[in-house]
């Protein structure tokens, strides 16, 4: 019988605002009210998902206390000294759950880049996670990345990914960035131990979706997710706009991403979360499918 591993799952995107922090805390908040073990950790130097779930002293003490992911990096790879789990994982509260939590620290930028000018950095990177981290104790770790401005994040989470979510806006933007990032990334994956399965185990999730039915984008998204192509425009402009999204839609889905069929409308309640204590209406289809695509992943592994 293969030992219990946690499933790792990370949130990349290529552009930023496109809400990957908000949508990796509704998942990992889903997942530990509903009784998972969940570890987060934030990959993004501006640590902006520990902004959302400490408050400034207590970011502030876990900085100077040096327990942060580039200080445990730093003693790993450079000092080469045994880092305790405890010196590392930190307590936050997500609404009303509380969540194992890794800050980036911050240091992480000049970690990076040191550990960037090494061979085999996402091996590196990896097996230094694995020293300090017990990934044995938990269901899901989910890991929330820089946005692929700076590419080696992304990279880097990869390498200890079982599953890759990446959020976007049904956007021209969105949608081309997001094909270039995949493109980018095929050599890394494809040199990866895990790389074949990481493959299969790549889900694009629509997020802040428009809520007016007329909208161009939210037709768009409704017929993509179904299968439908025919929508009945009658502007020439919105047609070929509409058909753009299209073509970049389908791009993604022949370099093998699959597309989750909940999508995340523009609301006020997924702006606020976690202030709410609860999980917003709008994101309830997201993290009930992402959640069942972990357990598929996680029920594969064992």
């Amino acid at each position: 019988m293969k030992s219990r591993r946690a499933v790792v799952a990370s949130f990349v995107s290529a552009s930023g605002g496109v809400g990957k922090t908000k949508l990796s805390l509704m998942l990992a908040y889903h997942l530990s009210r509903n009784g998972k073990k969940v570890l987060f950790i934030d990959l993004d130097p501006t640590a902006g998902a520990s902004l959302i779930v400490l408050n400034e002293d207590e970011y502030d003490e876990l900085v100077k206390s040096r327990k942060t992911l580039s200080d445990a990096l730093e003693q790993n790879l450079v000092q080469k000294a045994l880092v305790e789990p405890s010196s590392v994982i930190a307590t936050a509260r997500v609404g009303d759950a509380l969540l194992d939590f890794i800050v980036p620290g911050e240091r992480l930028i000049r970690v990076v880049d040191e550990l960037w000018k090494s061979s085999s950095a996402g091996l590196r990177f990896k097996r230094a996670l694995e020293s300090f981290i017990p990934f044995g104790k938990y269901d899901f770790v989910i890991v929330d990345n820089a946005p692929f401005f700076d590419p080696r994040y992304t990279a880097l989470s990869l390498h200890i990914s079982d599953c890759v979510f990446i959020p976007l806006r049904p956007s021209l933007i969105d949608l081309k960035r997001t094909v270039k990032m995949l493109s980018w990334l095929e050599d890394e994956v494809a040199a990866m131990e895990r790389g074949l399965k990481l493959r299969e185990n790549m889900f694009a999730v629509f997020n802040q979706v428009p809520y007016l039915s007329i909208q161009v984008e939210r037709r768009f998204v409704e017929s993509f997710l179904k299968g439908e192509e025919g929508v009945g425009i009658s502007s020439s402009i919105l047609l070929k706009r509409y058909n753009t999204l299209l073509a970049y839609a389908k791009q993604l889905r022949n370099l093998g991403v699959k597309f989750l069929s909940a999508y995340v409308e523009v609301a006020s309640e997924v702006e606020r979360f976690p202030i709410i204590n609860r999980l917003p209406e709008k994101a309830k289809g997201f993290v009930e499918e992402a959640a069942n695509v972990l357990e598929g992943v996680l029920q594969s592994s064992t």
